[in-house]
């Protein structure tokens, strides 16, 4: 086994880990302590280079605009009929877009911890699956 530390001193290593990692991976699996869709803006071409899913677990700290795209995007899956589209919105930017794309197709998955349940959720770690099944992880800050 091979381990290697990056730090957020040295520069912006944690981009280049991710994009790699995730490009034409099977599956990413992540515990952040926030979500936000400008993840999409940085890494959205690798994660549509995967071929399975990514599964998110984190706070209820969330962006209001991101909540609004999830909440279109589950009332899109459940009436498939409703010829209402809010990705061909012209005020939707290409960020929420394709937050709508990834959370419509289930490509991607989230999870959101109440804070009053749950209390705050600020751990960060992350597995990533290759298409051959071998694995790479991170546990620690980005920040």
């Amino acid at each position: 086994m091979v381990m290697k530390r990056y730090s957020s001193l040295r520069g912006k290593p944690f981009i280049e880990v991710l994009t790699g990692n995730l490009q034409g991976a099977q599956a990413y699996d992540r515990i952040a302590g926030y979500f936000s869709s400008s993840i999409l803006d940085i890494a959205g071409e690798a994660l549509e280079s995967m071929a399975g899913k990514v599964r998110l677990v984190c706070n209820s700290q969330l962006d209001v605009e991101d909540v609004k795209t999830a909440k279109l995007a589950a009332e899109a899956m459940r009436q498939e009929w409703n010829s209402f589209q809010p990705e061909n919105l012209p005020d939707c930017s290409k960020r929420f877009q394709r937050l709508y794309e990834f959370l419509a197709t289930g490509k991607l998955e989230v999870r959101v911890l109440p804070s009053e349940s749950f209390g705050l959720e600020h751990g960060k770690a992350g597995v990533f699956t290759r298409a051959d099944g071998s694995r790479s992880s991170f546990l620690g800050s980005a920040n």
